[in-house]
């Protein structure tokens, strides 16, 4: 249920987290553990138990939080704080865009401190949606995204805000992709 090697693998998983920021839309693999409790995924438990402790307040959307299962395993394999609402999580972990809460209940930071925004790890499917164009730092003229046809208004919604606002780590499987908040989405018609 956690790291079969907990040193080198967190290590790893902190690096394609970092790689999946400098490079957005890029999949970077990550391997999480064998067995996260159902439904969190394997590269969405690799990011928590690289990056959430017991000071970093985490929010589980009510497909997570259903039978209390990946709330003991966070308790458990991190110490951090499952929260009831979002507004205070820096960790915000959803089975879907549909199970987002809305852009303005996230924490976005402050001018003085944009990085204590919370970061969204959401889990996708990478093959349904609308086609989006990224370009922003870490992209090499232009990239492509595949996500919901909503998600695009999230997204501006998210930008307008910068500095502040959130960050995204996009995981499917056994990959990470980033999408920090300098990097900007248009739709391919």
């Amino acid at each position: 249920m956690s790291f079969t090697d907990p040193t080198r693998d967190a290590q790893r998983a902190f690096r394609a987290v970092l790689d999946a920021l400098a490079h957005p839309t890029r999949p970077f693999p990550i391997t999480g553990p064998d067995r996260p409790p159902a439904p969190l995924g394997r590269a969405a438990a690799a990011v928590g138990l690289t990056l959430c402790d017991d000071d970093t307040p985490v929010w589980i959307d009510p497909v997570l939080a259903a039978d209390g299962a990946v709330a003991a395993w966070f308790a458990f394999h991190t110490g951090a704080p499952v929260l009831s609402g979002p507004a205070e999580a820096a960790f915000v972990f959803a089975t879907g865009f549909d199970a987002l809460p809305p852009l303005t209940a996230l924490a976005a930071g402050t001018p003085e401190q944009p990085h204590t925004s919370a970061t969204i790890v959401l889990e996708t499917t990478g093959r349904n949606g609308r086609e989006y164009r990224a370009t922003g730092p870490g992209i090499d003229g232009e990239a492509g995204l595949v996500a919901p046809a909503a998600f695009g208004e999230f997204w501006r919604q998210n930008t307008e805000r910068f500095p502040l606002g959130v960050d995204l780590l996009l995981v499917e499987g056994d990959r990470v992709r980033g999408l920090p908040r300098t990097t900007t989405l248009e739709g391919v018609s």
